[in-house]
């Protein structure tokens, strides 16, 4: 699988460096499980992770939760870009232990007083990145239309094989995680992958998921 793309990509450790004492960055490190950040406060920041994994994670207010986005190394994310309809109960929630580098979204996107080219650089990364994720919101908005679990079960896998160009890939997700990013219910999507791989339209090794291609 090819590296993620990055906020950062083109432009050299000086330049990043330079860049990130003229914005007054932050790093900040976080573990599995810690909230990176609660959307719903007005905040201006926007966070770049360095390292590790993440959720973008919605709480409804019965309880029970929606996994909006998967974000990895190189992603961008903050209440600036959000696209929730009520953002005040989105959180950032680390998965695999990261670090973030916080700026100011106006550092980001108003014009460089000095003409920095690596400014603009990373202007047109952020540019990709969000259109980046304007297609990975069009695909779970694709996965979320389908009627049925075997439905969603069967277009994410598909999703996940032609990224990986393989019919073999890990899963991103716990089962429980899953679930939640499916928007259904655990035990029913445990059912159903049950009766799948009975089936011999894939089989599972903990992570590892092969779609089979029998129909």
């Amino acid at each position: 699988m090819p590296a993620a793309f990055s906020i950062f990509d083109n432009i050299s450790p000086d330049e990043y460096e330079q860049m990130m004492a003229c914005f007054h960055a932050v790093k900040r490190q976080y573990l599995p499980g810690e909230t990176i950040v609660s959307y719903g406060t007005g905040s201006s920041l926007i966070g770049i992770l360095l390292e590790g994994e993440a959720t973008a994670t919605r709480t409804h207010p019965d309880g029970r939760q929606t996994i909006l986005e998967r974000l990895e190394r190189g992603n961008i994310f903050g209440e600036p870009l959000s696209t929730a309809s009520d953002i005040s109960l989105v959180q950032i929630i680390c998965q695999k232990k990261a670090a973030v580098q916080f700026i100011d979204y106006s550092h980001l996107m108003k014009r460089c007083p000095k003409a920095c080219p690596f400014h603009s650089q990373l202007v047109s990364n952020a540019l990709q990145l969000l259109s980046q994720k304007a297609v990975r919101l069009s695909e779970r908005l694709d996965i979320l239309s389908q009627r049925t679990i075997r439905a969603k079960l069967s277009f994410y896998f598909l999703l996940m094989s032609k990224k990986e160009q393989s019919s073999s890939f890990d899963l991103p997700f716990s089962m429980s995680d899953l679930a939640d990013y499916l928007s259904v219910d655990r035990s029913a999507m445990m059912r159903e992958l049950k009766k799948m791989k009975e089936e011999g339209l894939l089989s599972i090794q903990k992570r590892r998921v092969t779609v089979c291609g029998k129909r």
